[in-house]
């Protein structure tokens, strides 16, 4: 039986796969351990306060924030979420002034795999103020232009007066609230919307939701307008006459997009019809073709002599 001997070439093929799989492994297992091996991080968590007072206003609460050292493997530091995350600092009995407070761990409240190790913010000063009230209107702004012809014909706000909380030096210049401005950009017909309010965080409202529902009203724009010296067409004979006056003045109402128009609508004509009208003096009142949508308010004159020659 013949034996088989390796060549060097087949050898050092498998030397070097078995070198690549080493060097795969160990890249995995350093992998794993770097995600399953505790680090340390440093986090900021925004503060909430609870059991304030109803009497008293925190100045500045949306600014507050604690510091923190922490620890955790690299897949649970990756993966906090804030809504699991939180300081919560309890107000409880204090009263009007500024106050310095201890962060205690207890305060902390961190998700599973994250460790607190220690408070990088020891202490927050607040200060507290005593709530002030008023009731003002709301207005609102309104922005752009509606379409051509159009225009706004009434605006309501729900609700249209608001109730104010904040401090004294707060409230004291403020006589009215306004919205956030109003797109009226193009508009050709009416429109609801919620609008938020333009005002201060610091200020609180009631209704809480810093929102009103704006009615837009929007219609078309009706105009009168009067027409003069609007030529008389005649029709229905060959004979020789004579018109007076050869013009008329009219006054017409409608949308302001036809009435600017009108001249130049082909349904628009004033006509007088001499059909079988013999020969002599004749008083007529002329036909008035309007386009649609106007009406016609008042014409001068309202009749006209016509004269009929042989």
């Amino acid at each position: 039986m013949t034996s088989f001997v390796p060549s060097k070439k087949h050898a050092r093929g498998t030397c070097l796969r078995w070198l690549i799989l080493s060097l795969l492994l160990g890249a995995a297992t350093m992998a794993l351990i770097s995600r399953t091996e505790k680090q340390e991080r440093e986090i900021a968590l925004a503060v909430t306060f609870g059991n304030l007072a109803d009497n008293l206003l925190l100045i500045d609460a949306p600014r507050h924030s604690v510091r923190l050292l922490v620890s955790g493997t690299t897949r649970a530091l990756q993966t906090i979420n804030t809504h699991e995350t939180s300081c919560r600092v309890d107000l409880s009995g204090l009263g009007e002034g500024t106050h310095t407070l201890p962060v205690r761990p207890a305060d902390i409240f961190l998700p599973k795999g994250i460790d607190l190790l220690s408070l990088l913010t020891p202490s927050l000063t607040i200060r507290l103020e005593t709530v002030s009230q008023k009731t003002t209107g709301v207005i609102a702004v309104l922005e752009g232009q509606p379409a051509p012809g159009f225009a706004v014909t009434a605006v309501s706000l729900k609700p249209d007066h608001i109730l104010l909380k904040g401090t004294a030096t707060m409230l004291a210049d403020i006589e009215s609230v306004r919205t956030l401005p109003i797109n009226l950009e193009d508009a050709s017909e009416s429109f609801k919307k919620e609008v938020p309010l333009n005002l201060p965080e610091t200020i609180a409202v009631d209704p809480p939701l810093r929102i009103v529902v704006a009615q837009i009203e929007v219609k078309e724009r009706i105009i009168t307008r009067v027409l003069e010296n609007v030529p008389v067409l005649v029709k229905g004979t060959s004979a020789a006459h004579q018109i007076h006056p050869e013009a008329i003045t009219l006054t017409v109402k409608g949308p302001e997009v036809i009435i600017n128009t009108i001249e130049a609508n082909p349904a628009f004509a004033v006509t007088l019809d001499l059909t079988d009208l013999t020969t002599g003096n004749h008083s007529l009142k002329a036909a008035i073709n309007l386009p649609l949508r106007t009406t016609l308010v008042c014409t001068s004159p309202e009749r006209f002599s016509v004269t009929i020659s042989k």
